[in-house]
């Protein structure tokens, strides 16, 4: 009887099977690139809408308390001062107190990023400000809290950062 020879090498099957796991590795590898690249794009977009929003919290810090770019302009929105309600992401139907047209109001002079700069990014920036008497009830507002809004496209709809910021009403006779 003959002797029958050891089998060296690999079957078709084998074969297959080894391929199929690696296209499986492959495919797994490049959805992880692809949402690495996604996500880079997103912390991109957002830091930079932090950099408009603190560069306009910057601004308004200078601005004097009764400056009129932060006059209390949309009372409805004072409970909503921050945009919580998401509406700003609605076509119609919100007005905020301030935007683009409002930083050079009465020929006041603004240096911060020009909208030029924004717009040619897709950013857009608001600002609500709302007049809260929180601590003595006497029906002069103590302070100004004030919610800067940079917001930009992002698939169908927008995202958005909101930054906030205080002013306290300088005139002790009227906070006391």
């Amino acid at each position: 009887m003959p002797r029958q020879g050891i089998q060296r090498g690999m079957s078709l099957i084998e074969v297959m099977v080894a391929v199929a796991l690696l296209l499986i590795a492959a495919v797994g590898v490049a959805q992880m690139t692809r949402a690495g690249t996604a996500l880079n794009a997103d912390s991109r977009r957002i830091t930079r809408a932090s950099a408009i929003a603190q560069d306009l919290l910057g601004q308004i810090q200078t601005w004097d308390y009764d400056d009129p770019r932060i006059a209390n302009t949309a009372t409805a929105n004072d409970a909503d001062y921050g945009d919580g309600s998401q509406s700003f992401e609605a076509a119609t139907g919100f007005i905020a107190d301030h935007g683009e047209a409002d930083l050079t109001l009465n020929g006041l002079d603004w240096n911060g990023i020009p909208l030029a700069e924004l717009a040619a990014a897709g950013y857009q920036r608001y600002w609500n400000v709302a007049e809260p008497d929180d601590t003595n009830s006497n029906g002069i507002p103590d302070g100004k809290r004030i919610a800067v809004i940079v917001r930009w496209p992002h698939g169908t709809g927008f995202r958005r950062l909101v930054l906030y910021t205080a002013k306290v009403n300088p005139s002790p006779s009227e906070r006391l």
